[in-house]
């Protein structure tokens, strides 16, 4: 065999991917998981991200992953990316967005397809790849083989077939090793035992595979010392990797250690053993990978060296060999030095840190301390800099001394500028908190109309969220509370991925104008009824919205026994919703409050959609008039948010009820009434509760209406399918035992065989 053949697969087999996460760790996810409209982006610019990598920032967030903030600086800094750095960090980009460990099952089938082309090999049906690590409280796999592991073997094993044959002891006997070599990526420590064939080849590729078997089972002490002895032995073709091999099992071990003075040695002692085999000319083949390696290795041993050493790097266009791998490295070591971009918790940034400029601008721009503002301001009035006064507006308040000398020089940067979104958002912003909102509204509304098309979707609604809190009228309000959605995700894994337009459609139809959450708020929590009434009238919303708008004045109307506001969304109801009619004209004909509210009860019973609600996002999926399988029927003591995350992440509802919402300008004037309807709609409690209370009391004295057993079956399966709380079991109960007490040989008690508790 070729031993530069050899050696060419095998130090592909060596190369280590990624920085993140050196050994890539699986996590399972648990569902069920609701799509939802996302508006504005957080954690990353919009989709496509090449346009944002080419320049178009949008309005830059400190929210965004660092990666992204390195190249909004590079761009603001007039350094825009070269086309191959801009192919690089998509490359990292999608990665990280997707979660991508670098690993495809086809791996290890393509290699258990290639053995079988030796006579009587024993098949393998499963052959797994993550190798468990444990330490203390903790629980983790990382892929311990790699797919050029096996392209290696697969090349190995044509080799020794076409020298030995296929149906040879030479290579019966490399298989059988080989086989025991990866049984050892997922677990155990199964070394193959030493040759005794006399052939130079045949014993160096069984040294070989016993210091390979030692490395996959983290015997890596071990597994250096037999790379050690393969690198001395001058007629073995393993010989030129074997050194980088040796350093690489230092490097694992070192990052396999819990104890700091347990990792540095490890990391130490590989960090020697590549700088001698870059020295060595001989091994000149092998410095290539080193290289990556001792960069890696570098990361891990002098962070902050590193971290300096990139961040000058990565700002010189094409000076990096390889752009992904620095921004990678940085952000990598960011998170380490100064904390994760994403959590709440940060270290004690170590004070050199922000000699670098990016470092110091990504800290600025990240920071909610008091001092960021006082710097950034000053770095801006040193630099004069367009990233500097980007980190300012980011962070002065309306009433900083400078606020006008920075809203001058804001607005002054041209609207081809990547600046401009960010400025001109954080210009409104400061003119608002300033109590300047006729200054605030005419550059709305200048950019609303005249830069709209060049701004991304989630800058578009970032300007209409601030559109709607200064609209002077419902129709100004209406015209920004309504919203294109920037991506469609069920967010599982809080990356905000978003779905291809084909699937989305299966959830949304062909709907796209949603409210955000702020605009539902409003309707929801600082509207008058009569108000939102007339947000109902034609040509002003799309119909979904419409209908959604006015089934919420309907019954909020009525359960506030608001007759005449109620009397008018039930006319329109009856054209939005032509089933509904035979239960919208017992509300309209009652003549006493308690008619009007079991009529209106009792059509909220026979529609689960039906809620004194306005919904934010895609809303409830369920046709008004089904149960829904996720118990997302009538209304709950709190508004509906949207459902975006795991399952498993804080009630949505109760983190909506700590948002303060304020009320748009036009609005003000009537908080009160607001409040009080509110405040008396949220007294009923939620619905499975207040629904029981209106059946019992209706058939207590309204026995022989023949809605009377059917208000009830319904009432107790609304506590099975609707909102509980603890007082719903009682509610349950109360109405199941009525219903068999006074009904009990009707159809209405016969399917009603249980109760229900919270």
């Amino acid at each position: 065999m070729n031993p530069q053949n050899t050696f060419k697969a095998l130090i592909a087999l060596t190369l280590i991917i990624s920085v993140l996460c050196l050994f890539p760790s699986r996590t399972l996810a648990c569902g069920p998981f609701f799509t939802d409209a996302i508006f504005v982006f957080t954690k990353h610019p919009d989709f496509p991200l090449e346009k944002f990598a080419g320049g178009k920032l949008g309005i830059v967030t400190p929210t965004w992953a660092r990666s992204y903030l390195v190249v909004a600086y590079r761009t603001l800094a007039g350094n825009t990316l070269s086309e191959s750095e801009a192919k690089d960090v998509q490359s990292l980009w999608d990665d990280r967005l997707k979660l991508n460990d670098h690993y495809d099952d086809s791996w290890p089938k393509n290699w258990t397809e290639a053995r079988k082309k030796v006579p009587g090999a024993t098949a393998i049906t499963d052959l797994q790849t993550y190798r468990n690590q444990e330490k203390p409280h903790e629980y983790e796999e990382f892929l311990n083989c790699q797919q050029d592991a096996f392209q290696t073997a697969t090349a190995t094993l044509d080799e020794r077939v076409k020298k030995f044959g296929a149906d040879s002891n030479q290579v019966r006997d490399w298989l059988a090793a080989q086989d025991m070599v990866f049984s050892n990526c997922h677990e155990g420590s199964h070394i193959p035992e030493p040759t005794t064939d006399q052939d130079a080849l045949v014993r160096a590729d069984r040294a070989y595979q016993i210091a390979a078997a030692n490395f996959y089972s983290t015997n890596f002490d071990e597994a250096k010392k037999q790379f050690d002895a393969i690198a001395k032995d001058k007629t073995s073709p393993y010989r030129i990797v074997s050194p980088y091999l040796a350093a690489r099992a230092m490097l694992r071990k070192g990052s396999f250690a819990e104890k700091a003075e347990d990792r540095r040695p490890a990391l130490a002692e590989a960090e020697d053993r590549l700088n001698a085999v870059l020295k060595d000319s001989s091994l000149k083949l092998s410095h290539h990978a080193a290289g990556r390696l001792l960069n890696l290795v570098r990361v891990r041993l002098h962070p902050e060296e590193k971290a300096h050493d990139l961040a000058h790097v990565i700002l010189k266009k094409d000076a990096s060999d390889d752009f992904r791998q620095s921004v990678w490295d940085y952000t990598v070591l960011l998170d380490k030095l100064i904390g994760e971009d994403d959590t709440g918790k940060k270290p004690p940034i170590p004070t050199g840190l922000m000699s670098d400029d990016l470092t110091d601008w990504i800290i600025a721009v990240e920071s909610d301390a008091l001092g960021a503002s006082n710097h950034s301001i000053q770095r801006w009035e040193q630099t004069k800099s367009l990233p500097w006064l980007v980190a300012a507006v980011i962070n002065v308040e309306g009433k900083d001394a400078k606020l006008n000398e920075l809203l001058t020089a804001a607005a002054a940067v041209s609207p081809s500028s990547p600046a401009f979104a960010t400025l001109t958002f954080h210009r409104i912003r400061l003119l608002k908190e300033a109590n300047r909102m006729a200054e605030a509204r005419a550059v709305l509304d200048k950019t609303l109309t005249g830069d709209r098309q060049q701004l991304s979707i989630s800058a578009v609604n970032l300007f209409l969220s601030e559109r709607m809190m200064v609209a002077q009228n419902l129709d100004e309000f209406l015209q920004s509370a309504q919203r294109e959605a920037a991506g469609f995700s069920d967010d599982n894994d809080g990356r905000e991925i978003p779905m291809e337009a084909k699937e989305a459609e299966q959830t949304v139809g062909d709907r796209k104008i949603f409210f955000d959450l702020d605009a539902a708020n409003v309707f929801n929590k600082a509207m008058p009824v009569a108000i939102m009434m007339d947000a109902a009238r034609p040509n002003t919303l799309p119909s979904h919205l419409r209908k959604d708008v006015t089934q919420a004045a309907f019954l909020r109307a009525a359960l506030l026994d608001d007759r005449e506001t109620a009397l008018h969304a039930a006319g329109l109801l009856q054209d939005m919703y032509p089933q509904m009619k035979v239960f919208l004209t017992p509300y309209e004909k009652a003549t006493t409050p308690e008619a009007r509210r079991f009529a209106a009860g009792f059509l909220s019973l026979k529609f689960p959609g039906v809620r004194p609600y306005v919904s934010a996002g895609i809303g409830r999926t369920s046709a008004i008039d089904d149960v829904d399988s996720y118990r997302d029927n009538y209304w709950c003591t709190e508004p509906p948010t949207p459902q975006l995350g795991s399952p498993s992440d804080d009630d949505p509802q109760e983190q909506n009820k700590k948002r303060p919402v304020v009320a748009p300008e036009f609005l003000k004037a009537s908080q009160s009434l607001a409040a009080r309807q509110l405040a008396a709609l949220q007294a009923l409690g939620t619905a499975p509760n207040y629904l029981c209370r209106m059946a019992i009391d209706w058939a207590e004295k309204n026995p022989t209406d023949p809605r009377s057993p059917e208000a009830l079956h319904l009432a107790v399966r609304s506590t099975r399918y609707g909102c509980t709380d603890k007082e719903t079991g009682r509610w349950s109960k109360a109405a199941f035992d009525l219903l068999h007490r006074r009904y009990p040989n009707t159809t209405w008690a016969n399917n009603t065989k249980y109760w229900f508790k919270e």
